[in-house]
């Protein structure tokens, strides 16, 4: 028996950007860097780890304007709404898609914290899980 290939579908809050994900996440996991503090206005962003093969936009790429951030990742949000949609490093194949703009619910939950060297000092971890002052090392 094989099994159901696993279809993530998500959009921006004005709905002119669509996209698709299709295969497993790899991973969920919350981000407290700056770059993504300062993008969102949140005190960290949860980011789906998805490889780029299995990333495609359905509609709306034409609306998207990319950042690139002094880190060197490309972050892409929609002009429109401002919705933040994925970020990613040129050469790798992974995406890392903002979990929040997913329609399909995620079963997944957040694995780790990472950056939390960056983390504001107004907002306490206390979810248990693995809290990695930079990378995962993943």
């Amino acid at each position: 028996m094989t099994a159901a290939k696993q279809t993530y579908e998500g959009s921006c809050q004005c709905g002119r950007v669509r996209y698709r994900v299709e295969g497993p996440i790899a991973v969920l996991a919350n981000c407290h860097c700056t770059d993504c503090r300062k993008n969102s206005g949140a005190a960290f962003v949860t980011w789906a780890e998805v490889p780029r093969r299995s990333f495609t936009f359905l509609k709306g790429e034409d609306q998207l304007q990319t950042h690139k951030a002094g880190s060197g990742t490309a972050r892409q949000f929609c002009r429109t709404c401002g919705s933040s949609l994925v970020c990613f490093a040129e050469g790798d194949g992974l995406v890392e898609v903002t979990a929040a703009t997913f329609d399909t619910p995620l079963a997944e939950r957040p694995a780790y914290h990472i950056y939390v060297r960056s983390k504001v000092p107004w907002f306490d971890i206390q979810d248990g899980k693995p809290q990695h002052q930079t990378t995962s090392g993943r």
